[in-house]
């Protein structure tokens, strides 16, 4: 983190010109290994490092994770989220110290979240429950008001906004709609479920994580401001959760199982959005035929390598 918040602190100290910074933070993946000034924000006890790097070996081995473990995992994690929590307040410091703040729209968002046995496993395997993939997204603008929208939007809503803040053109590609508009009171438009995919493997905790649809099994999430509803695409599984009586979809409405019964008006319109969506994917270009005259450089490629995204 250090490494990453001196080479922005750096930037953003020395430009000149119209910018867009992008800062990625890796803190709250595994293993979670936060600095102890914000470990004593979260908790008492003391953990060392070889105390830290123990937890995360015991699940690496796939020994049983016991209360105690769990607890110290969840600890830690909360640490590294304070740990960027501090980091981005820096940089939000730098931003007014340099005279930028008051021409600078920030947007802040996680990718993902964490799982903590909700569903049986750690970290973020490919899953598509409501602790991995409800993530929150914070967007300011010196000529913005604040407040907070409930309607839940897609993190493809985050280029569109961008554009629209820096007065871009987005791609016509793009499949989200900007919500920049909400900073000064407007409506986010309801564009039906959000969509949400994921690729699972032989084993849910295969590493590395699969990337590609032929690298296994293709799931797709439609959620609305009650309903969860997943499919497995290949098996025909499907799982459908009331967030309203179940907040953390625990139970299935769609297993045998239950003693609910999964409304079919739900299932029909949140099932034909996944079909939409996946035909959608059928007939977009394969990778290797997109147009992408602008290349890439090896040391991108690397990055994106590091990153798990290649």
């Amino acid at each position: 983190l250090i490494d990453l918040e001196d080479e922005a602190t750096s930037f953003l100290e020395r430009t000149d010109e119209r910018f867009f910074l992008w800062v990625h933070y890796m803190d709250t993946h595994t293993p979670y290994v936060p600095a102890p000034r914000h470990l004593r924000e979260v908790s008492d006890t003391h953990f060392g490092l070889f105390g830290m790097l123990w937890s995360h070996f015991r699940t690496g081995m796939g020994w049983d994770v016991d209360e105690r473990t769990l607890g110290t995992l969840r600890t830690l994690y909360d640490g590294t989220v304070r740990q960027v929590d501090a980091s981005v307040g820096r940089l939000l410091d730098t931003l007014e110290s340099e005279g930028l703040a008051d021409d600078t729209a920030v947007v802040v968002a996680g990718d993902h979240g964490e799982e903590f046995l909700d569903h049986g496993h750690l970290s973020h395997y490919p899953k598509l429950y409501r602790e991995l993939i409800d993530v929150p997204l914070f967007v300011t603008h010196p000529d913005g008001g604040s407040g907070t929208v409930h309607q839940p939007v897609g993190l493809d809503v985050i280029p569109p906004t961008v554009c629209d803040l820096l007065d871009v053109e987005p791609a016509e590609a793009w499949t989200g709609d900007s919500v920049a508009g909400a900073l000064d009171g407007a409506d986010i438009a309801d564009h039906g479920p959000i969509i949400s995919v994921a690729v699972r493997g032989d084993s849910v905790t295969t590493q590395p994580i699969p990337r590609h649809r032929e690298d296994g099994e293709l799931l797709v999430s439609a959620r609305d401001a009650r309903w969860t509803y997943i499919e497995h695409t290949a098996s025909g599984h499907r799982e459908l959760y009331d967030r309203r009586s179940d907040p953390e979809e625990q139970a299935d409405l769609c297993a045998d199982s239950t003693d609910g019964e999964a409304p079919l008006p739900v299932l029909d319109r949140l099932s034909a959005a996944v079909t939409d969506h996946v035909e959608g994917l059928d007939s977009a270009p394969e990778d290797g035929q997109r147009d992408d005259s602008g290349g890439e450089s090896e040391e991108i490629t690397a990055r994106l390598k590091a990153l798990g995204y290649k």
